[in-house]
């Protein structure tokens, strides 16, 4: 067997081994992860992907040229990808005047950090966050996605926001009431 072959067994049975969501079919929290190569360091517990990266779980999917899981005491802890942009995709459901919807999120940057624990995204670099037709553009973003926190940094340029304005007219909205 080459030197090679048992290297890339020897990846394999760490991964499987380190990380619990990496029998992918097993939980339905688990996730998947998919990219042109992988390389887990042990020193760090850090697997590298490199080369068109896709993880996705449920409704979340991050996207990039490279992808990096940080594990703490093997479950994952961030998950930063960076790319020309790197994206990242969530559809969440959202309550609403009286009834809750499906509201997409979508966010690109030339860095974006997920921390899955803590439930924030952080968009570092030409970061761009839209949802419901609002958009927000800044250097640095920060998203904490349980408390619908956003606070948007301008570093070289200044924060950008568009909201979208209701196309009901305010005699509309006081015949509903």
């Amino acid at each position: 067997m080459s030197r090679a072959t048992l290297g890339i067994m020897q990846l394999a049975y760490l991964t499987v081994l380190l990380m619990p969501w990496a029998v992918w079919a097993a939980a339905p929290n688990s996730i998947q992860i998919e990219g042109d190569s992988a390389i887990f360091d042990q020193t760090s517990k850090n697997i590298i992907y490199s080369g068109s990266v896709i993880a996705t779980q449920g409704d979340l999917m991050i996207a990039g040229d490279e992808l990096t899981v940080a594990l703490v005491e093997d479950d994952v802890d961030t998950i930063r990808t960076t790319g020309a942009p790197a994206r990242f995709s969530l559809r969440q459901t959202s309550a609403g005047d009286s009834e809750s919807q499906l509201t997409d999120l979508r966010a690109s940057a030339l860095t974006i950090i997920f921390a899955p624990t803590a439930n924030q995204l952080q968009l570092l670099g030409n970061a761009t966050l839209q949802q419901r037709g609002n958009i927000i553009r800044s250097d640095a973003i920060i998203y904490d996605l349980t408390a619908q926190q956003i606070r948007a940094d301008g570093d070289k340029e200044r924060v950008r926001m568009e909201f979208e304005i209701s196309d009901t007219t305010s005699a509309e909205k006081s015949e509903r009431q």
